[in-house]
């Protein structure tokens, strides 16, 4: 078989494996549509795919960033913690209550009351539905990435267990790397290991309410473990950091 034969019957192949995938994924063809508009522009990343009630929030900086944050976001306002002309005087997370506590003044009197923000449950369910957002020869691909760049040991309890465990020779920080979750710092020092920080990056978008990013899982572990090791500090600057008790640490 000659080299243009091999070439057209790797594209039919291709489009074959792409047909299956659309025909069985309702989401596949416009995620396959929005790769080739990314690839003809020459976009630096892709472009996020919009989900319908799961507005995205995205980098500054990305191309058309406000019109695809608009995309899904309901109209009506969020929950806001305080009233209207209220001065904020404290709040903390109540592990009893599970829920925040917020203290303000208001009329020349104290107040308190409950500000729920983010359940667990709810985020979880927000992270499932924002599969639909990713193509599984994505994963795919990014996983064998992340199999280029760690030991055996760390890749085998990834696949089996959806984490692992590197330790900077920087600072001393062990870091888990989680699939959708936070990656959780650690510091060994004492006794017991204790919890610094969850670190929470994505490096293009993320889905509003949940743990999941406009990239693959899989491609925004890679994004941390690279940062991570290329510019540490830099990865504590950028990530959003929750205390280990917050919904959103995902602990």
């Amino acid at each position: 078989m000659g080299r243009l034969a091999r070439i057209n019957a790797a594209r039919r192949a291709e489009e074959h494996v792409r047909g299956t995938l659309e025909a069985v994924d309702g989401f596949a063809p416009l995620r396959n549509g929005l790769r080739r508009i990314a690839a003809e522009r020459g976009d630096w990343a892709g472009i996020p795919m919009p989900l319908a009630g799961m507005p995205l929030v995205i980098e500054p900086k990305f191309p058309n960033a406000a019109g695809l944050a608009g995309i899904g976001r309901p109209e009506e306002a969020k929950e806001e913690p305080l009233p209207t002309d209220a001065k904020l005087r404290n709040e903390f997370y109540s592990l009893v209550r599970k829920t925040t506590i917020v203290i303000w003044e208001e009329g020349g009197k104290i107040h308190w009351g409950k500000y729920h923000g983010r359940h667990r449950l709810e985020m979880a369910l927000s992270t499932l539905g924002a599969a639909d957002a990713w193509g599984i020869e994505q994963e795919a691909n990014a996983v064998q990435m992340l199999g280029t760049l760690v030991r055996h040991r760390q890749f085998k309890q990834y696949m089996l267990t959806g984490s692992f465990t590197e330790t900077s020779h920087r600072s001393g920080v062990t870091y888990i790397f989680r699939r959708l979750r936070p990656t959780i710092a650690i510091t060994m020092r004492g006794e017991k290991p204790r919890i610094l920080a969850a670190l929470c990056l994505h490096p293009i978008a993320f889905y509003e309410g949940s743990w999941a990013g406009a990239m693959t899982p899989t491609d925004d572990v890679v994004a941390m473990l690279v940062l991570m090791r290329g510019d540490e500090h830099m990865l504590w600057k950028r990530a959003n950091q929750h205390p280990s008790w917050a919904p959103e640490a995902g602990l």
